[in-house]
């Protein structure tokens, strides 16, 4: 009984940490550089995955050899080049675009494997991502997007996230069976941070001793929530029910991620916006379930890796 109430708590926590992140990105760049947020960000969620390893042994990698271009690519990705490619976009637009254009990289993920892993594109996944572009680029150039002026450089670095996110998951997939996803996560995670350190300035001091406590209680949420409890709260789930359920909670962040934009920042929830949500989520659902055929050559199960934020 316990365990039926607990798993979709921990979806919908999921989408609630993964959608205000959008809100507390927007937050942190009012007092920090995106480089900074992104250090700051990462040093809290390595302590906590740090302390993790220390305190449960079946969470660290057990990598081979050949793992490790995988492990730097996974860390290139997945942390500077996703991070710092959204937070320098949505310095640049608002949280509801950055949300909704974040919200494309399974659409982005199909696109990879059809030309990576030749894997097919249907009918319906070709509906989906001309669906999922068209809500984004509706919201980013119809005039209504979010109360923020979206410029077109913010649009297209923020826009890098989710192909950088796409390379992640189709380099993490053939891990994937052989260790699990948490094991990939932690040792992406903490190989990206690494390559954070080159960041790791006097301006970045100067930066962080001007922060203030609300400033902090958003860094702490990117890390602590958004980082660290998000891979655990998505691993944790995705061990206990199948993918497709667990993938449920994605289709709820860019809503969650709307409606704190409209509560904390009050950024308008008009219908250009509400139109672009429902062409994106539909997009993405439609190429996510059935959107991209496998070749007839049996391969591991697809990757379901969640959309970090």
């Amino acid at each position: 009984m316990l365990k039926r109430l607990l798993l979709p708590a921990s979806l919908i926590a999921l989408a609630v940490l993964w959608g205000v992140a959008f809100v507390a990105i927007k937050q942190g760049l009012r007092e920090v550089s995106p480089t900074t947020l992104a250090v700051l960000r990462f040093g809290i969620a390595d302590l906590f995955l740090l302390g993790m390893l220390a305190a449960w042994p079946a969470a660290r990698p057990q990598l081979r050899r050949g793992d490790l271009w995988r492990v730097a690519v996974l860390g290139l990705t997945g942390v500077p080049l996703y991070h710092l490619a959204l937070n320098w976009g949505e310095q640049r637009t608002s949280a509801s675009v950055a949300a909704l254009i974040v919200a494309t990289a399974p659409v982005m993920v199909a696109i990879g494997s059809a030309t990576v892993l030749r894997e097919r594109v249907t009918r319906r996944g070709v509906l989906g991502i001309a669906l999922a572009f068209g809500g984004v680029a509706l919201l980013a150039f119809g005039g209504e997007n979010g109360g923020a002026r979206t410029q077109v450089s913010g649009f297209v670095v923020a826009l890098l996230a989710p192909v950088a996110w796409a390379v992640y998951t189709i380099v993490a997939k053939p891990m994937t069976a052989r260790i699990s996803s948490m094991q990939v996560t932690i040792a992406g995670v903490l190989t990206g941070s690494v390559m954070l350190l080159p960041f790791v300035t006097p301006s970045l001091v100067r930066e962080t001793t001007r922060l203030s406590l609300e400033g902090w209680g958003w860094v702490f949420w990117l890390g602590a929530g958004g980082s660290a409890a998000g891979y655990l709260l998505f691993n944790y789930a995705l061990a206990h029910m199948s993918a497709t359920k667990v993938s449920v909670s994605i289709y709820m962040v860019p809503v969650v991620a709307l409606l704190a934009a409209w509560l904390i920042l009050s950024e308008p929830l008009g219908p250009a916006v509400g139109v672009a949500a429902a062409m994106v989520i539909t997009g993405v659902v439609l190429t996510q379930r059935g959107g991209v055929r496998a070749p007839a050559v049996a391969e591991p199960p697809p990757l379901e890796e969640p959309v970090a934020v």
